[in-house]
């Protein structure tokens, strides 16, 4: 009879045990999905992450910045981090850096003018997302 209870309790305690694990692996998997559909305002940046690989996060970009008349200046392309320099039609400069994280997850950073615009750049980051085919989160 003890020893049927003691069995009863271990399993139960491993039971537990494995539990909390998946619970814990569970919410740190929905945290990440939720950080991939917010926006961070960090000095001016706006910043995104792509649930995209580099090449096909800074096509995207290339292709929103021509959506937005926005003039090239230089575009670096590197498989971890890229970065394009651009001006809107008033000279006002752009600058949209993309750094790849693990998992096939890409950040996009854009800042427009010195101090940043908030709207503007947001604009940028529905385009990129519209080109991608992202829906859009409220």
């Amino acid at each position: 009879m003890q020893r049927q209870r003691r069995l009863k309790l271990a399993a139960v305690l491993v039971a537990m045990a494995m539990t909390a694990g998946c619970v814990t692996t569970l919410l740190m998997g929905v945290g990440g999905l939720a950080a991939l559909g917010t926006y961070k305002w960090i000095e001016g940046t706006m910043e995104k992450d792509y649930p995209r690989p580099m090449q096909e996060t800074f096509n995207a970009a290339m292709e929103a910045a021509k959506k937005l008349n926005l003039k090239i200046a230089s575009e670096l392309y590197n498989p971890s981090e890229s970065k394009i320099l651009a001006a809107t039609q008033d000279g006002t400069s752009v600058k949209v850096e993309l750094l790849a994280r693990p998992n096939e997850i890409t950040t996009v950073k854009i800042r427009f003018g010195m101090m940043g615009n908030v709207d503007w750049s947001a604009y940028y980051h529905r385009q990129i997302m519209k080109i991608l085919r992202i829906p859009d989160q409220p």
